[in-house]
Parts: C-alpha cells; structure tokens; sequence
C-alpha cells in the first residue's frame, strides 16, 4: 500500500491511509479510514514545491469548498485532530469519499465505447445541471469542468453525480469578467483558450462537451486532433452546429445533430440537440441562450429542465420485437394511450395486453402514468411489454439492429486498411452493435418473462376459484342431497293425505317444478370436466415453466459480447501513431500558449 509523504505508521491514531485516490497539480488525494467507526474521507494536501500563485490557489479552493452545500458538489468537512500532523505551511482539504471512482473511469470502460446509457446520461445532466446552477448562484465559475472532476457516489441504491477540484473555480461578483485562467484544455471553452475576458458560460461550453462525450462517446469537435489544430478549424462554425468529424476520405464534416449511434430514444434527441446548440455556441455572449424574464434563468437551464420533465413510455411490442416511444401529456388515460398504441402497431385496444416487468397488467382504471416510475428516466431502465392476445403464435416480421455506416464500410470490404484513429471508431461501433443485439436478447427475455410471471399470477388465480367452485359444487351436492330427500318425503306424505280427500294441485305443481330445477342444478353442479381441463392448464403451465426457453440462455450473447470488448482493448492499447501525437500535442503546447504564460499550470492536468 502506497504511504503519501510524512505518514509514519500509526501517527494517524485511528486514521489510516488506504490508497492514494489521484493525483493533481496541487498535490495528492489519500483515502482514509477509521478503523472503529468505518468512516471514510478524502484528505487533500498540497505539494510544497508549489508557487506562490498556485499556493494563493490552493487556499482559495478550501475557502470556497467549505461555504458551499449542495448535493451535487463534494463536501468538505473537518480535519479530524489526529491528521492535523500532516498539515504544513499550507492547510489540508478533508472531504466526503465517493467510492464509485470519476466519471472518466465510467467513459473508458468498453461498453461505453459509443456512449452511456440514456438513464446514465439524463442523470448526469440532472445532477451536473443541478450542481452547476448552484455554484453560479453563488457566483462561482468552476473553470475546469471535466470527467476527471465528476465522481460518483451510491446513494440509496441510485448513482449521484458530484462535482469536485474547486482549484481553478473563481469567485466572481455579477456580470464581472475574469481574464487569468489555468486549466484542461480538451474541455476549455474558446475564450479561455484564448486568453479572453470570459464569465460564467465558459461552464457551459465545458459542461456541453461532456455531455455530448457521454452521448456519443467522445468529445464534438474532432477529438482525436490536438485543441490547438482543431480550434482553429471549428472558430467559424454555425452556431447550431455541435458536431465535426472527419470522415473515411478525410473531409470534415459539420452537423447540428448528434451522431449515430448512440443510446438516446428518439423523442430525447431534438430536444438534447437544441440544448447543446445553447451549450457549444461558440459566441460566449449568445452561449446558454437568454435569460428567461419569468423564471430568472438562462434558457439553457429553463430547456434542460424541461428535458428531464418529459415523462416517456417505452414500450416493447413482443410480436414484432420493436421498442416504441409515447411522450405523456398529463392526465392521459390508459385508453387513450392504447389508442396511440393501436394506431402505432395494428393491434386492437380489446387485444393489447401491457405488462409490467413484474407480469402485473396494467390497471385500466388509472392513468397512463402508472407506466413510468417516479425518478425513473430512460429506456434502459424501465419497460412496458405489450401483447396481442389474439395471437397465440408471433410470426413477426421482426425488428433488427443494422449495422453502422462505418462498420458496413469494412464490412463490404475486408482488407481494407484504416488509420488507427478511424479503425478504433469502427471497433467502437461493432462492440455497440454486438452489445446491443445482447440487450435486445435480454429484453425479449424479460418479456417473456413477464408474461410467465403473469401466466403464474393468473395461474395462481385460477388454483383459488377453482377450490372456491369445488367447495361450492359440494355444498351444492349437499344441499341438492337434502332437498331431494325432503321432497320425496313431502310427495310420500301428500299422496297419503290424498287418501283423505286432502289434495292442493297447485302445491303439487310446485313441488314438481322444484324437483325438476334440483335435477338441472345438479346436472350443471357436475364440474369434474371443469376440474380436468383446469388441471390440464396447469399441466401446461408448469411445463412451460420448466421449459429451457423459460430460463436466461444469455451465455453465448454474453461470451460474444466479451470477446468483442476483448479485441477492442486490444486495439485500444496497442502502441500507435496517438501516443507520438499525444507527445506532441505537448511540445505545441509549451511552445504556443497564448498570451505568453507559462505552460506549468495549463499541462498539469493533460
């Protein structure tokens, strides 16, 4: 286990250091932990062969973590007494430790080649939204907003989204402008990298780009060339547009629309688009949109919120395996929504069966609501599986995922030879491809899961009125018992008063009429053809259940997908022409910071 500095064994008392967490331009971050108490924090201390500025810097960041509370940014908290030893000429920052790593180790993973999820990302854009909003209420622009500065913290079995690294925020009065900036220059904001007086939307510009990472999977504007090459190709952009590539011929191309593939529905993306034109203009006066003379906001938070409003129905038609989209106006009815639904698939209201992912059908007698969960946002996350129970066989046509453009090009041409920038995009979208075709295995599992689930509830259903009309047939039976002997007894007992002069056709007329009624009941009460069939259906039902296609058979899914992440590492890692161009990148850097500062504080977070 690595010691930072200065840290004698058991000087800490009760504290003891477990990892280093990172490492910055100011210093170290250590994990500590109370040995009793299993409590966890994070101490940062700073380098003491720092300049003075950055010292000036350092203290600057405590001063500001420790006035700000929000849960969307990092908290600081109180030096415990027994690591104060570790404090030099300058003071330590103790914060609360998130232990779900950054946001950069999420984005480096391989099944995020091409993205997050859409839950993933609409999370992120709350939480990071929310934590963004907040520090420029406070007047405090962050400066250097990246991946690198997002944790993730379990809260409640949900993933929270934290800013942290305040080193380069700046307190600011309203409407004031700063020009002294050290930061990240992948992420930087125009003006910034310019050296030009800049305010709060530099987070905005910073804020877009990570998103967009999110979305697609790297950054808008050509992220495989250095910021300095392709600010100067991207400065006289429309200012709609938030993507540029370069093509298989090279040409760059510019789009205001997010690229494919990713994992957003389809009734996400043009109000995401429209946000990130507000995001990535590159006018930092036109950047976030206006104020909203209403709610006292930019138009970029006004519009963000209202993305994360929109309550979205996904739905999965099981016969022909295509996930469909409703945007819910408030209020709508189950009905009304089967309607939409009807016209989207062909299939009737009177046949459409929705399930839940727990096989509970869904109530007709609440609203359209009930199928999305509170706090729950995204296909990925929640899924209403739809039936047609005039069917009992689903012949399709069904949906398929096709190939990217990119993949096809290779595809159609084996041999081809590819830069490895390019080649890595192309593997990329072949991992997405392969993962996807697992999710869509996996979700028409789920489906047919639910409706074992359902088949097993109205199974278990069917067990309880099946008893309830055996019990009743023998009460029946019992009673039928009983009134045949009681009748015979009374039509004995007649024909003797009858002997007598003592006579009442119309109570015989009754009685017979009686006893014929008796004779159809118990002819109906005869439910053992009932009893057969019902046990037949469970017969069926259980087969069903142990039946090879009602459990998961994702392992050769699985083992595909794994394999093609394998090979994407493998092309991710292998030395080529990035790491010469990262080296580079670096000495064009050092030798063309504008404005003549020094290049020590832009590259130590490169």
């Amino acid at each position: 286990m690595e010691r930072p500095p200065g840290l004698r064994p058991g000087a800490g008392g009760p504290w003891e250091m477990r990892e280093r967490l990172g490492t910055g331009g100011f210093g170290n971050v250590c994990l500590y932990q109370h040995r009793e108490l299993d409590v966890k924090i994070a101490i940062k201390s700073c380098r003491l062969e720092l300049s003075t500025k950055n010292r000036e810097r350092w203290c600057h960041e405590i001063q500001i973590m420790k006035k700000l509370n929000h849960a969307n940014v990092v908290k600081a908290c109180d030096v415990p007494e027994e690591l104060n030893f570790l404090i030099n000429d300058v003071p330590l920052l103790a914060m609360e430790y998130c232990s779900g790593g950054d946001l950069r180790k999420l984005l480096n993973k391989p099944e995020n080649c091409c993205g997050l999820k859409e839950s993933q990302i609409l999370s992120l854009l709350s939480d990071i939204g929310s934590g963004i909003r907040y520090l420029h209420e406070n007047k405090i622009i962050h400066r250097d907003l990246k991946p690198e500065n997002i944790v993730l913290q379990d809260v409640g079995g949900k993933i929270m989204h934290k800013i942290i690294d305040l080193g380069y925020a700046k307190d600011v009065d309203q409407g004031s402008l700063c020009t002294s900036f050290v930061g990240t220059l992948q992420y930087l904001a125009p003006e910034l990298f310019e050296n030009k007086p800049y305010s709060a939307t530099v987070d905005y510009w910073s804020f877009g780009t990570m998103v967009f990472e999110c979305i697609a999977g790297y950054r808008p504007f050509l992220h495989h060339l250095q910021p300095f090459t392709w600010h100067e190709k991207i400065k006289k952009k429309d200012p709609k547009c938030i993507f540029a590539c370069e093509e298989m011929t090279g040409e760059v191309r510019f789009s205001s629309h997010l690229p494919q593939p990713n994992s957003l529905c389809s009734l996400i993306v043009e109000p995401m688009e429209n946000w990130l034109q507000l995001m990535l203009n590159w006018d930092p006066h036109q950047r976030g949109g206006p104020v909203d003379l209403t709610l006292k906001q930019p138009r970029c938070f006004v519009l963000m919120d209202h993305i994360l409003s929109l309550k979205i129905v996904h739905i999965l038609n099981m016969t022909s395996a295509k996930i469909i989209s409703f945007l819910l106006p408030p209020d709508e009815s189950l009905h009304s929504l089967q309607s939409r639904i009807e016209r989207e698939t062909g299939i009737n209201t009177g046949s459409q069966e929705l399930l839940s992912e727990t096989g509970i059908s869904l109530d007709p007698r609440k609203p359209a609501s009930q199928c999305v969960l509170d706090g729950v946002r995204g296909c990925d996350s929640y899924m209403v599986y739809l039936f047609d129970k005039s069917k009992t066989v689903y012949e399709g046509p069904f949906a398929s995922r096709s190939l990217s453009d990119c993949v096809n090009y290779i595809v159609r041409d084996s041999k081809i030879q590819l830069p490895i920038i390019q080649l890595r995009k192309v593997w990329a979208e072949a991992v997405h491809y392969v993962s996807g075709l697992k999710e869509d295995y996996s979700r028409l599992f789920q489906g047919q899961r639910a409706a074992m689930l359902s088949l097993l509830r109205y199974n278990a259903n069917l067990t309880k009125m099946k008893n309830t009309l055996i019990s009743a047939s023998q009460q029946l039976k019992a009673k039928l018992e009983f009134f045949h002997k009681s009748i015979q007894l009374d039509l004995e007992r007649y024909s003797e008063q009858m002997t007598y002069g003592i006579s009442s056709e119309k109570m015989l007329k009754a009685w017979k009429e009686m006893e014929e009624k008796a004779i159809h009941y118990a002819e109906v009460g005869v439910i053992g053809y009932l009893e057969d069939q019902i046990m037949s259906l469970h017969t069926e039902i259980m087969e069903l259940q142990k039946s090879p296609y009602g459990r998961r058979q994702g392992d050769l899914m699985e083992s595909l997908e794994q394999r093609a992440i394998d090979l994407y590492k493998q092309l991710k890692h292998r030395p080529s022409e990035a790491l010469l161009l990262r080296k580079e990148e670096v000495r064009t850097q050092e030798r063309e910071i504008p404005g003549g500062q020094s290049s020590e504080g832009r590259l130590e977070h490169i």
